[in-house]
């Protein structure tokens, strides 16, 4: 079995935002909130106040950078209370002070304002008012209105779901890029961490055991049906934009998967394994060495313990063994 939780772990910080850009996406954001409070102020009277959710809130740092280089990040507009006007206008208004702001202009989604950053970033701003003394607040929806649907509920749902060691929060980031490799509709990455957060199975050491036993524990869940249902409200299927035919692809490509990480494990070979990986997440993914990793980490193992029982023999060639040679004296380096 090919252990190939190094190249996870390259593979991760890869597909991470670096504080540098994580920071120069913080002064953009602050530059367009600038013109989002001035704009309500002029048209609401009212003072805003700024909610970072989704992927790159604190608590979930799932954030990831996807294929085309680009990656999200969802800052909540919040109303103190609930404005004399309809919910689309508020996002008219929000869209307003921000659509020319940077020369790949805003676009006005059905629940957010979406502000693009060429080869960048893409910065979502949702809409909100809160109500005093109630724990939810209210979201503005293209044609609906105001919908009750708070996502910091949804944060503080995944943290409780999260490990000490921090494995949830990659294996959520390993299935988004996944996502953002397929060139069909997929589900959206909430539906993804809220499936490995019910189904997550953690393996201390070995990111890749976790994936595969994870994505086999999704599998088994959507045997019967792709649907989604959101932990907090409004309790929504997180997979309802999704038509049959679009679930039956994503079931299809679920199964591939999960037979191929099932045969990455079982592969000798670090190099061969890596490039099944690579099938699903890419050529961001490291290719591994061509050798058999764990038989080379049992052959230094076998060469410790006899080093420090006093066992181990120098051979003329510089190996070690228990054969023949000079006696080999006791160290705890064990590269040779």
């Amino acid at each position: 079995m090919a252990n190939c939780n190094k190249l996870f772990q390259d593979f991760n910080k890869v597909i991470t935002p670096s504080n540098e850009q994580m920071q120069q996406m913080k002064t953009s954001r602050e530059a367009l909130e600038k013109k989002i409070s001035a704009k309500i102020k002029d048209k609401l009277n009212m003072n805003t106040s700024y909610f970072t959710q989704g992927s790159s809130a604190k608590d979930m740092k799932t954030i990831i950078i996807k294929e085309d280089g680009t990656y999200d990040s969802d800052r909540g507009v919040y109303l103190p209370e609930i404005p004399d006007v309809a919910a689309e206008t508020v996002q008219k208004y929000v869209y307003d002070a921000v659509k020319d702001h940077t020369s790949g202009g805003a676009e006005h989604r059905k629940k957010c304002i979406r502000v693009f950053y060429k080869s960048a970033y893409n910065i979502d701003f949702p809409i909100y008012y809160e109500v005093k003394n109630e724990d939810y607040a209210y979201m503005a929806v293209k044609g609906i209105g105001w919908v009750k649907d708070d996502p910091w509920h949804m944060i503080k749902w995944l943290e409780k779901h999260k490990d000490s060691n921090g494995q949830l929060v990659k294996i959520i980031k390993y299935l988004k890029v996944w996502v953002s490799k397929c060139n069909f509709k997929m589900p959206s990455g909430i539906a993804f961490a809220v499936w490995a957060a019910n189904n997550f199975s953690e393996k201390i050491d070995r990111d890749d055991e976790s994936l595969y036993h994870t994505l086999k524990n999704i599998q088994s869940e959507l045997y019967w049906n792709v649907v989604c249902d959101s932990p907090v409200e409004p309790f929504d299927d997180l997979t309802d934009k999704l038509k049959q035919e679009q679930k039956d692809k994503f079931k299809k490509e679920l199964d591939k998967f999960v037979d191929d990480a099932k045969n990455a494990l079982d592969e000798k070979n670090q190099l061969a394994a890596s490039k099944i990986w690579r099938k699903y997440l890419g050529d961001r993914y490291p290719l591994g060495v061509n050798e058999d990793v764990d038989a080379k980490e049992r052959a230094l193992m076998f060469s410790a313990n006899q080093i420090l029982s006093g066992s181990a023999l120098l051979d003329e060639s510089g190996r070690i063994n228990t054969s023949g040679g000079v006696n080999h004296k006791p160290h705890r380096n064990y590269g040779g």
